[in-house]
């Protein structure tokens, strides 16, 4: 497996400490930049699984296309008139290196769908937007601890990071939709995340020394 060099700058305030809701600066370890080509959400969320190699961003799309095909039914009422488009932008030829627009990562449209098809807790920290995805489907973990939470900020709309959350940070407001659709075995999920409060911080010393970690290899 060949892994991306890493450089590590505290230059987040100029760089993308504001892509973040203020109240949020001060529970965040490091911000993980990724390639800009297109993928660069799907590679946020792959870093996140530990599949942060060349082919990552692959796997997860494959895994997010297999998914919305496997039960049309469900993302077919979850998604409505986006459906196609969705689906659509999940697939992707063995030997395409770059996305268009058309294809990106999009959120909340998506975040269900990544959340269900890897069990995961994924978290989106964007200004303006913040919200939480979980699991429709699925029982969740006995320990809270292990669940996989996954946190990524977008900036101006064209470029996903990863965010590194502090151990036990508070978390934005659960996605409305989740409870509309959400099975009753996966019920659970929300259980000791959704309902902490987050207590406003002055957070401008703190944004300058979040470390932005640059993974530069395509």
């Amino acid at each position: 497996m060949r892994r991306a060099s890493r450089r590590t700058q505290n230059r987040s305030n100029m760089a993308y400490g504001h892509c973040l809701e203020p109240d949020w600066l001060p529970h965040v370890d490091a911000i993980i930049d990724v390639v800009s080509d297109g993928n660069c959400g799907y590679r946020c969320i792959a870093f996140g699984l530990g599949l942060a190699d060349v082919d990552g961003w692959r796997i997860v799309r494959r895994r997010m296309y297999d998914e919305i095909i496997g039960y049309e039914d469900l993302w077919r009422k979850v998604l409505g008139s986006s459906f196609e488009t969705v689906k659509n932008a999940m697939h992707c030829p063995e030997k395409q290196e770059g996305a268009s627009f058309k294809e990106w990562l999009t959120l909340p449209d998506m975040g269900l769908l990544v959340s269900t098809a890897f069990n995961v807790i994924l978290v989106n920290l964007s200004h303006g937007s913040a919200s939480i995805f979980l699991p429709l489907r699925s029982t969740p973990t006995s320990s809270l601890h292990n669940r996989l939470i996954i946190a990524m900020a977008n900036e101006r709309n064209i470029h996903w990071v990863r965010v590194q959350l502090r151990v036990n940070a508070p978390l934005p407001s659960l996605y409305p939709s989740w409870d509309r659709y959400v099975e009753d075995c996966a019920k659970g999920w929300r259980d000791g995340f959704v309902f902490r409060d987050i207590t406003p911080i002055a957070t401008a010393d703190h944004a300058a020394t979040i470390p932005v970690v640059d993974l530069d290899t395509p």
